[in-house]
């Protein structure tokens, strides 16, 4: 009688096998994995959320932004996301162009607008749509574009850091959080410094140690190791340009709140609030921005006693954010539609 069949010479239960199940359970530990990662970007942005209202009331704050000037705000945020959006195809055009394949305004208009859509998700998923969308339009290898963008990245924290550190030299010493603004200070210009020594690095072939020699040739360090003054040249100012536009939109957005801060505050405060925001722990900077503006703008650095209008403001910007962003880049799905059709194989 063969295994598997019964005295009748029917088969008989088969076994499931010890490598079946375990793969089962794997599958199974994987899937619990990718929901849980989807998940819990959403519970620390309401769990975030819920501590801001429960410090500011929700009514409170809906009566702040009910009584902002909303057309000095959307005014702004108008002029500013075509601003942005000016500013970063334009540098596209040159970044990718410099380090990958050559791609015109056009194409970078549509690459950046494209990106905007997925910016609801997460800021960071913008840019990795970006590189997928070279790989799909131009052939350009994914760690190769994820260098590129990793390099324009370093550009960025430098601007960031480099304004936080002056705004906090410029406010006064006898606001109640000097001392904690000192700290920061230094810690930006660690930042600045590790990031500038770090492509010095990479860009030099000296010295020559071992483990400096692994690190330069790491792939995701190409376009750190390509990179001449003359990109410098045009990614700082750009990206400074850029970064400021953040600092005035917050500068003149409060204001439409009712909101007086002083600029200086603005200055130190606005680089750490985008970078809070672009952590991938909350979708589109949900709670985390809200919860760094109620740190920074509140009194404790000589900013404003009202912190419903600061939470009004706090869900109001990253909001006509996101809205602006999406029309813009809904405007450029024809253009992104027609790149992916010409880009596959006929």
């Amino acid at each position: 009688m063969g295994a598997g069949e019964s005295e009748a010479g029917t088969p008989g239960p088969i076994e499931s096998s010890p490598s079946g199940a375990a793969e089962r359970d794997a599958d199974a530990r994987k899937g619990v994995r990718e929901h849980a990662k989807t998940l819990l970007p959403w519970l620390v942005a309401a769990g975030l959320i819920y501590w801001v209202f429960t410090r500011v009331p929700f009514l409170e704050a809906w009566e702040a932004a009910q009584a902002a000037d909303l057309a000095l705000f959307l005014g702004v945020m108008g002029a500013a996301v075509l601003a942005w959006f000016a500013i970063e195809s334009t540098l596209y055009t040159w970044l990718f162009t410099r380090f990958n394949a050559p791609v015109d305004h056009a194409e970078a208009r549509a690459l950046r607008g494209m990106s905007y859509l997925f910016t609801p998700i997460n800021w960071n998923v913008g840019k990795a749509a970006v590189i997928l969308r070279l790989k799909q339009t131009k052939g350009v290898p994914l760690l190769e574009s994820t260098s590129t963008v990793m390099f324009y990245q370093s550009v960025d924290g430098i601007i960031l850091a480099g304004f936080a550190s002056l705004g906090m030299t410029l406010l006064p010493s006898l606001v109640a959080g000097a001392d904690d603004l000192s700290e920061a200070r230094r810690w930006a210009l660690l930042a600045i410094a590790l990031t500038v020594v770090n492509l010095v690095i990479l860009r030099a072939s000296w010295p020559s140690f071992r483990w400096l020699r692994w690190w330069r040739e790491i792939s995701i360090h190409q376009a750190h190791r390509r990179f001449a003054a003359r990109d410098l040249a045009i990614l700082i100012p750009g990206k400074a340009v850029y970064h400021f536009l953040y600092i005035l939109v917050f500068f003149f957005g409060t204001r439409a709140f009712g909101i007086d801060l002083p600029f200086p505050l603005v200055l130190a405060a606005t680089p750490i609030i985008q970078a809070v925001g672009g952590l991938p722990i909350s979708p589109a900077g949900l709670g985390t921005q809200q919860a760094a503006m109620l740190y920074f703008f509140g009194t404790r650095f000589g900013g404003t006693d009202s912190e419903a209008a600061i939470v009004a403001f706090g869900f109001s910007f990253p909001v006509a954010l996101t809205l602006g962003r999406c029309l813009v880049g809904v405007f450029y799905l024809k253009a992104f539609a027609a790149a992916r059709s010409s880009a596959e194989p006929t």
